[in-house]
């Protein structure tokens, strides 16, 4: 038996992935696939997705090819979940603006996800401090 469909909808989950110059086209689309597929009902949960950058403009993609996203680290202001799918460069530091951003969503309680080397913009976040982490093997 089917338990009647509520007539308030849920808020959906948002959530924030953030590009930057010289990406990964592989490791944008990873979150890309789980979260921003079209949902419908019977899919729960639903997701609002959203490519975010520091950077303005195109941004150039490890892929040959130009992206431009639909919004900046405004939008992590109240995002549930944010992910840094990767950083460009591990001997980089990542900006403070974005470093700034990341450790403002994890203090107001977004869940933050740091996939292979965006480990490394959640550790200059402070966000990895005296805990366990893993990355990329090759940069590990």
């Amino acid at each position: 038996m089917r338990a009647a469909a509520s007539s308030v909808a849920a808020a959906p989950t948002v959530v924030a992935v953030i590009a930057y110059d010289g990406i990964s086209p592989f490791h944008l689309s990873v979150p890309s696939v789980v979260f921003g597929k079209e949902r419908d009902v019977a899919a729960m949960p639903v997701f609002e997705f959203r490519v975010c950058s520091a950077e303005r403009g195109p941004l150039s993609t490890t892929g040959g090819f130009t992206i431009t996203t639909p919004y900046g680290l405004d939008a992590l202001d109240d995002a549930d979940i944010v992910i840094v799918p990767s950083w460009r460069d591990p001997d980089e530091a990542p900006p403070d603006v974005l470093v700034d951003a990341v450790r403002a969503a994890a203090a107001r309680g977004a869940q933050v996800v740091g996939l292979c080397l965006g480990a490394y913009v959640l550790a200059a976040a402070g966000l990895l401090d005296g805990r366990p982490a893993t990355t990329h093997w090759a940069w590990a």
